[in-house]
């Protein structure tokens, strides 16, 4: 009797060795799995990004992190007001960098600025919806301007004129060095702000 106790006991030990065996292997597969699941998430889909200096204010501050929507653009064709990310080569500074800006000029559009006004083929512009008047008339009060001027822009086909909501402080293609961008320029589509937490969500 005493033995066939021992007996019992010895198989229980083994198989219970066995049962940590497989949840370690099961452990390691799911960790596995999902950290390749995170690296497809972030390379093919969405791509993090870190807001870099004050050209999106007030729509984006700096140090602001969240992700950018990569396969989005796949499927869809960039809006004007769309807020997107776009590869630029900074003659600055003779790197390739991702740049934050919203998408202002479409494909085959006439753009110009006269008067704190920008005008595309020839109609004034409603940027009110992320452009408050308030923050506009503030600009003006400590700058003595907002938008700044320039000649009548005609698109290309397959160009795009964008600028950052923070006119004074934005480089974009108000510049020659920087002009109308192409569509292959434009990298991701949007920024989902997961930090700081108290503006989290999409823009």
């Amino acid at each position: 009797m005493r033995k066939s106790k021992k007996k019992k006991k010895i198989e229980y030990d083994r198989d219970d060795e066995r049962t940590l065996g497989e949840d370690i292997l099961d452990f390691i597969k799911v960790f596995a799995i999902s950290a390749l699941v995170i690296l497809l998430f972030m390379h093919f889909i969405a791509y993090p990004v870190t807001v870099s200096g004050r050209s999106m204010v007030p729509t984006l501050q700096n140090g602001e992190y969240g992700f950018t929507n990569i396969i989005n653009l796949a499927f869809k064709e960039p809006a004007r007001g769309d807020i997107v990310v776009v590869n630029m080569y900074n003659e600055d500074t003779q790197q390739n960098e991702k740049w934050v800006k919203r998408i202002i000029g479409l494909p085959g559009e006439t753009i110009e600025c006269k008067n704190e006004t920008i005008y595309i083929n020839g109609k004034a512009l409603d940027e009110s919806s992320y452009i408050s008047s308030s923050y506009r008339q503030k600009m003006i009060d400590e700058y003595g301007y907002f938008n700044m001027d320039f000649s009548a822009v005609k698109l290309g086909k397959n160009q795009y004129f964008v600028m950052g909501d923070n006119r004074p402080y934005s480089k974009d293609s108000r510049y020659k060095d920087v002009g109308p961008i192409t569509k292959s320029q434009i990298f991701g589509d949007g920024i989902f702000v997961i930090w700081p937490l108290s503006v989290f969500g999409g823009k």
